[in-house]
């Protein structure tokens, strides 16, 4: 009974920050579209195609800070996928333009296992590990494509981005995701041992836990984010570029959103829904600078103040519940 009652509590808990969080983005939302002449199908499309990427790198992001982890290269990762697909997809067939969508998302689940693999073995922190891995994944998404260009099969990109004004496919990427990765991982074994070990290391290797394989398995998920985000960004852009400043602002934002959507940068705590929801925020505020002609770098103070504010929120209620 007492068990029941404190996964009562926790619930209660998650469910009161993502109602915090759907409050605020309704409230930058009703903002954001009264700025507009007018709002209807073609705006929604506009709004869902502008957070489809970064809310896709907030869930990979957030399913490696749940295990305790934190993933500076996903931002890379998914700068090399963009290049890779927008490279080798210029000119296909649909047919072919979706096995190499496949394929290349594949291969960012294989680069995050690797670097999974990597932080593992070595027994480095994660943000050492990921942050040389992200200068490295640059390199090579420089090389494979010098300069900003390249492009995508039509029909694959009216998959992802849909024809004006027509919304629902890129609706549908954003939560065909959380219905087939999330809730399985999150209801499966893996999904319970991520949990663990954000919580408690220590505590979920004595319980059993394989940690190094949970782990490797988390940053593989991570990466299939990241080759989704990067695959999704060359059907929205139609064009692919390698720069680092595109890989550093993705990667931050990754953080903020997976931070603002409730996940605990200690770990063992959050879902995906509310880093998802949290990408509409990191869109809606320089949006909302911009039409009161403020410039949007701005926006980055706004966003830096308030996910520090959301993380002192977050350490002082652990405080109180007495986790360390």
């Amino acid at each position: 009974r007492i068990s029941g009652l404190i996964m009562n509590l926790v619930q209660a808990r998650r469910q009161s920050w993502n109602l915090g969080i759907v409050v605020l983005v309704l409230i930058l939302g009703f903002w954001r579209i009264n700025q507009l002449p007018q709002f209807g199908a073609y705006e929604a499309r506009t709004f869902i195609l502008g957070i489809l990427p970064i809310a896709l790198l907030s869930m990979g992001q957030a399913i490696i800070i749940i295990g305790g982890g934190i993933n500076l290269a996903i931002g890379a990762e998914a700068v090399l996928i963009n290049c890779l697909s927008a490279k080798y997809m210029a000119g296909t067939s649909f047919t072919t333009s979706v096995l190499l969508a496949l394929f290349f998302i594949a291969v960012g689940g294989l680069i995050g296992a690797l670097t999974g693999w990597i932080v593992s073995a070595s027994g480095i922190a994660d943000i050492v590990v990921t942050l040389a891995t992200s200068f490295l994944l640059v390199g090579v998404a420089m090389f494979v494509m010098p300069q900003p260009g390249g492009g995508i099969n039509q029909g694959v990109a009216d998959l992802i981005g849909g024809k004006d004004p027509n919304f629902i496919p890129p609706l549908v990427w954003l939560i065909l995701p959380l219905l087939i990765i999330w809730i399985p991982l999150y209801r499966s074994r893996t999904g319970i041992a991520m949990y663990a070990i954000g919580s408690n290391k220590d505590a979920a290797f004595l319980s059993g836990v394989n940690v190094n394989r949970t782990r490797i398995k988390l940053y593989a998920v991570g990466g299939l984010f990241a080759g989704l985000s990067g695959v999704v960004l060359t059907g929205i852009t139609l064009s692919a570029s390698p720069f680092a400043t595109i890989s550093n602002t993705a990667t931050l934002n990754s953080v903020a959103g997976a931070v603002l959507g409730g996940v605990s940068l200690a770990g063992g705590v959050g879902g995906l829904a509310g880093p998802a929801m949290a990408a509409l925020i990191l869109y809606f505020i320089p949006n909302i600078l911009l039409a009161y002609g403020i410039d949007p770098a701005y926006s980055q103070i706004i966003t830096g103040a308030l996910t520090i504010f959301v993380v002192l929120v977050g350490g002082l209620l652990r405080k109180r519940t007495g986790k360390t």
